[in-house]
């Protein structure tokens, strides 16, 4: 069977620069690799196609998606498209998808991601990006484009960053680095041009050196002391529980653990709510004083939530992202807690419970 093909989705709102940011990689990429984008346009009148095709080096593909919304007025060209690629007798060495910036990045993430569990292509990343106007719009609470866009992405780029002023750029990095889960690198690209450690970024695990480093961008004085002393820290503990993978975590004077769910797996609203916004006197000892829950999860066949719990403030609200289904803990390393009664309430919140 042949490899999987690498692909990569260039998300944001209009106007944001994503073709700007396509355009220059055709115009670096190996001139003898075929390359084949998919451009999700309003109209039919394929102005960002012949942008990106004149910027092309070598052997490329441009196909061009129209109808304003890839993942549903565009669903079925899209998906023929892709077939048509993956099928092809000489497949192209990488696929590029760029949703219009009226159109929402969810549903053209779960597409390819149907497609790499078929093993036709291999979802590598998902860049968003944001302009200076837009920054503000971040802190949304619903799945507006920008805000969506951010939720989804693994990489995250303020772009036009020669037009934003101090106030702005800071904004930003306060907004990126809050953003769950978190981002495997965000930060600002001027005419298109990510750099090498955008990309670096993106050839690490979801789990591993990435996280790390942005943590160590949000404290830098507790994580030069880490580094500084590598015996004081403990590696994750890695557990398979049922269909979940747990990870139990001890870092910087916290403990806690993580869950990575599959995305078959399917949550329930009512129960979540239920056992978790409540006030802490009344929730199981067991659970111990924890300092923070974050969560995204799918509580419907295509609904999916961010969970938030912090102190007794506790919040459910939409998110786009789509990747996996994860939960993190954070509790307090000199509190008791009981991490298999977290593993039993994540059972008895779950639909097929």
């Amino acid at each position: 069977m042949s490899s999987p093909i690498p692909a990569w989705v260039v998300s944001g709102p209009l106007g944001c620069g994503k073709t700007t940011l396509i355009a220059r990689l055709l115009a670096t990429k190996p001139p003898e690799e075929n390359w084949a984008v998919l451009l999700n346009e309003f109209s039919e009148a394929g102005i960002d196609a012949l942008t990106v095709a004149a910027a092309a080096r070598g052997a490329y593909d441009v196909r061009m998606v129209p109808g304003g919304c890839i993942c549903c007025v565009g669903e079925a060209d899209f998906r023929r498209n892709l077939l048509e690629l993956v099928a092809a007798r000489e497949r192209p060495a990488r696929i590029i998808v760029e949703p219009s910036g009226i159109g929402h990045p969810a549903g053209i993430v779960e597409e390819l991601l149907m497609h790499q569990a078929q093993g036709g292509l291999r979802l590598e990343a998902v860049i968003g990006l944001v302009d200076a106007a837009r920054v503000p719009l971040l802190r949304a609470t619903d799945a507006e484009p920008a805000r969506a866009t951010a939720e989804i992405a693994d990489v995250l780029a303020l772009s036009k960053t020669d037009l934003a002023d101090a106030s702005c750029l800071r904004e930003f990095e306060s907004l990126a680095g809050a953003l769950y889960p978190a981002k495997k690198w965000f930060g600002g690209i001027v005419r298109g041009e990510l750099p090498n450690a955008a990309w670096d970024a993106i050839r690490r695990d979801r789990h591993g050196i990435a996280a790390e480093a942005r943590a160590s961008q949000r404290r830098p004085a507790q994580h030069a002391a880490a580094r500084a002393h590598p015996a004081h820290e403990h590696a994750a503990h890695v557990e398979q529980v049922g269909d979940a993978e747990r990870r139990s975590i001890e870092h910087l004077g916290y403990a806690g653990a993580s869950w990575t769910f599959p995305p078959r797996v399917a949550f329930s609203r009512e129960a979540l709510s239920s056992a978790l916004q409540r006030p802490r006197s009344m929730l199981d000892p067991a659970l111990g004083d924890f300092q923070r829950l974050k969560a995204v999860l799918r509580v419907a066949e295509d609904e999916w939530v961010l969970l938030q719990r912090v102190g007794d403030e506790c919040s459910m609200v939409s998110t786009a992202w789509r990747r996996d289904q994860r939960i993190e803990l954070i509790v307090g390393a000199d509190q008791a807690w009981d991490v298999a009664a977290w593993d039993d309430l994540w059972r008895r919140c779950r639909r097929d419970a």
